[in-house]
């Protein structure tokens, strides 16, 4: 091992001055260098390995780094040249604003829900349970979890149609005192 570390030591400078030439910039050449002598070491470590031509090994080494950053230096400068349009990375303020006011409304109609209605939607629209399984886990039937979902589904319609500026039903959308959305009634 002694030996063949001298050995790849013995051509740095070889190595050094090559890649020098090569990619005139010595700072970068010496980091190419660097990382081909780790790779060689890395490979001699190996118990199976049996380095017969150390010398042809660190210049192929080499060569084989100098390839995959000229690979992604083409990759970085195509990305500025061409790809980096922050202009429009993400959505507009606008629309950020406007997705946090129909989110507040969602929440809001959700919130204002009766607690087993809300409990219902939740179970089949959110965790994807059948109305079977929120039937049995509520001890209720499963007519009852199929009304609760009418009427969940029926809240949230007016509230999106509202959003829209739809009126699905014009008496549907007046508020009660709060601002809170008129929900579906329940029948007595």
């Amino acid at each position: 091992m002694r030996d063949l570390i001298r050995e790849l030591l013995s051509h740095y400078g070889d190595l050094r001055r090559h890649l020098t030439r090569e990619l005139k910039d010595p700072h970068h050449a010496a980091d190419i260098a660097q990382s081909s002598f780790l790779r060689v070491y890395a490979q001699a470590l190996d118990p199976g390995a049996c380095i017969e031509a150390p010398r042809a090994l660190l210049f192929r080494v080499a060569r084989n780094l100098c390839i995959d950053d000229a690979r992604h230096r083409k990759v970085v400068l195509d990305w500025a040249a061409h790809g980096a349009d922050t202009t429009r990375v993400g959505p507009s303020t606008d629309a950020v604003v406007a997705g946090r006011q129909v989110l507040a409304r969602v929440i809001e109609t959700l919130e204002a829900l009766p607690p087993r209605r809300r409990e219902v939607f939740l179970l089949f629209r959110a965790y994807g349970h059948t109305r079977a399984e929120i039937a049995t886990r509520l001890g209720i039937t499963e007519m009852a979890v199929a009304k609760h979902l009418v009427r969940a589904t029926i809240d949230c319609a007016r509230v999106f149609a509202e959003l829209r500026g739809e009126l699905i039903e014009p008496h549907a959308l007046s508020h009660r005192a709060g601002g809170a959305p008129r929900l579906a009634e329940d029948p007595t």
